[in-house]
């Protein structure tokens, strides 16, 4: 009953890409049947602990028998959603597709001081090359007494299991993962900011989580849109919500903004989160798909792809952060039948039998598991 159950289930992820004819349908079969079959297979022993130059595999409490089935299933239910018919474009669209007012002053003013702390704007920018490797990482953070410190006391913690303390920067980030490394300095840059905001502890660790969930999945998105760099998806999947830092608290008593609803953000705040965003990542000087893939990740659900004015490999980012945000939101509980559907003009430029494949493949839960334990190890 179990090879039957997760047979099934690889045909839900696959069925759920609206099939549209027979060879389609028989590819992407094969791609969730097979990833069905990962499920069932027994995991293979892991090897040995590497305790040197390469990093250290971070343990996450296994998911309870069916736990992973039933994610898998959550986001395929994600997947035909987010594959189901659009309403017909509105008046959102437009927070799109034109520059339209200019930013608030009050949130123009805390978009440049998240964007002008020349430290944290520095090393974000490098860290967002994606061709950046370990050697010049480690004397950047070398370079920062506060980052050499955290960066030392995380790979020394109890979460690693090393059996001798060490001091040298380059051997930790070996030992934490380059990856990993990205992640927890982005959160350490940004978390002054983000108590400057107002947002209490319990309302960062959820914004760190999701953000760093979103990178994970916009890298294993990438591959399904030709011509994306995996590494530069990941950064534009931790940077997604940044501008969620430049809003102003609400009054009192007012209801939050649900942050898929650019419209209501608009009303409430004078602009949306990814406006602001956009404006936090000029003052980091990145590169500008990655301002235009911040600024747009929520445009592929409101916008048609010909009225964004915006270059090729922005509008191909925003795509991958976009179904990731909408995917992680499923991870996150969300109902699937309330994430918005994908606009008929991005579907062209996605992998169909890739996504499937992706999104039916258990390792992804696994990497997903991993990045939020160390997360909370490190941030609890």
């Amino acid at each position: 009953m179990e090879l039957y159950s997760a047979l099934a289930l690889g045909l839900l992820v696959a069925a759920a890409l609206g099939l549209v004819g027979v060879n389609s349908r028989r590819r992407r079969n094969r791609a969730a049947m097979a990833a069905a079959d990962r499920v069932n297979r027994p995991a293979q022993a892991a090897g040995p602990t590497s305790r040197g130059s390469q990093s250290v595999s971070p343990s996450a409490p296994p998911p309870r028998p069916g736990e992973a089935e039933a994610v898998l299933e959550r986001l395929g239910a994600g997947l035909e959603r987010l594959y189901s018919e659009p309403d017909a474009a509105g008046e959102t669209g437009r927070l799109f597709t034109t520059h339209g007012p200019a930013l608030p002053p009050q949130v123009a003013k805390a978009a440049q001081g998240v964007g002008g702390d020349a430290t944290a704007g520095t090393l974000i920018a490098r860290l967002s090359d994606p061709q950046i490797n370990l050697t010049v990482v480690a004397g950047m953070i070398a370079a920062n007494p506060l980052l050499s410190g955290n960066v030392l006391k995380i790979a020394n913690s109890p979460f690693f299991g090393l059996r001798a303390a060490i001091a040298d920067v380059g051997q930790a980030i070996g030992i934490i993962g380059l990856g990993n490394v990205r992640t927890l300095l982005f959160t350490e840059l940004l978390e002054n900011a983000a108590a400057q905001s107002g947002l209490d502890k319990t309302a960062r660790t959820a914004l760190w989580g999701h953000m760093a969930k979103t990178a994970v999945l916009a890298r294993r998105i990438a591959p399904a849109i030709a011509g994306l760099d995996p590494g530069v998806a990941y950064t534009a999947g931790l940077l997604h919500d940044i501008g969620l830092l430049a809003l102003p608290a609400l009054p009192v008593g007012q209801a939050p903004v649900d942050v898929w609803n650019p419209a209501g953000e608009t009303a409430a705040y004078g602009t949306h989160h990814g406006t602001a965003g956009a404006a936090v990542c000029t003052g980091f000087a990145l590169p500008a798909h990655l301002v235009q893939a911040v600024g747009l990740h929520h445009a592929p659900a409101f916008a048609e792809m010909e009225d964004l004015e915006a270059e090729t490999t922005g509008i191909r980012l925003a795509l991958a952060v976009g179904l990731a945000d909408a995917l992680t939101q499923v991870l996150d509980g969300r109902d699937p039948a309330t994430i918005l559907p994908l606009r008929h003009s991005y579907r062209f430029l996605v992998n169909e039998p890739i996504l499937a494949e992706v999104l039916a493949d258990p390792a992804l839960l696994g990497e997903v598991s991993r990045t939020m334990a160390l997360l909370a190890a490190t941030r609890g």
